[in-house]
């Protein structure tokens, strides 16, 4: 086995908590009705209600189906075509509600896992570390900007975001991505995540090690190396 250079990590229940904020929601939904007042297309509430979750049901489709990297815009042109419009590329209105939706995350943001800050600190004292995250209905900008308000940001020398790749875990783009920008080979990186389906097997199929984090949820049996219970338990054991 060649000795570990990196490390990779998902972001969300991995770092961050996952669990979306009823108030997060209830922001992003508001920034909707914006854009369909400002577009002059106002719709009751219940019709955002469904436009709104239908959206959602879109998205998730596509990550899990269709393993896509969609963009907060994406998501946003969709729930508008539902109710037959269309924007250019350059709307000012749609650009306007993808920021309302990024500045949430920041204004509402989601914990760090217990010993995140700790246990990234320790791990980057030894090895490279790097995000390779699915993005959500918020961007990989705002991940970022929530990393550096945090700041954990430079204990990372490179963040992978599905909708930057246009893919999402477990294609092998994302992980390729980040090793080339590492400059190490599968082999010499072990990528921790929370996600059997996309994280370890994702991994595994590019030739990484892989780990998964079982500190929100447990996940039954496991391809990875190692079931880390926690944080530390994970710092323990690569460390060791």
């Amino acid at each position: 086995m060649r000795p570990l250079r990196a490390v990779t990590l998902d972001y969300w229940d991995t770092i961050y908590a996952g669990a979306s904020l009823p108030v997060r929601v209830q922001r992003r939904r508001d920034a909707v009705a914006a854009l369909l007042a400002a577009l002059e297309r106002p719709v009751s509430v219940e019709e955002l209600e469904r436009v709104y979750h239908a959206s959602a049901v879109e998205a998730d489709r596509w990550w899990r189906d269709e393993h896509r990297g969609y963009t907060t815009a994406d998501r946003i042109r969709w729930l508008l075509q539902q109710l037959e419009i269309e924007r250019p590329a350059d709307c000012a209105h749609v650009a306007r509600a993808v920021q309302v939706v990024d500045d949430t995350l920041l204004d509402f943001p989601p914990p760090l896992l217990d010993g995140a800050r700790e246990v990234l600190g320790a791990l980057a004292e030894r090895y490279t570390l790097a995000i390779v995250s699915d993005t959500g209905f918020a961007s990989g900008r705002a991940q970022d900007r929530l990393l550096e308000r945090d700041g954990i940001r430079d204990l990372f020398a490179v963040t992978v975001y599905s909708m930057d790749i246009g893919h999402a875990k477990p294609r092998p783009q994302p992980f390729l991505a980040a090793l080339l920008a590492l400059g190490v080979a599968p082999a010499e990186a072990l990528h921790v995540g929370d996600n059997e389906r996309t994280d370890v097997a994702g991994a595994l199929d590019v030739g990484m090690r892989a780990i998964r984090l079982d500190a929100v949820r447990e996940g039954g049996a496991s391809r990875g190396e190692y079931v880390a219970p926690s944080l530390m338990a994970l710092r323990d054991y690569l460390l060791a």
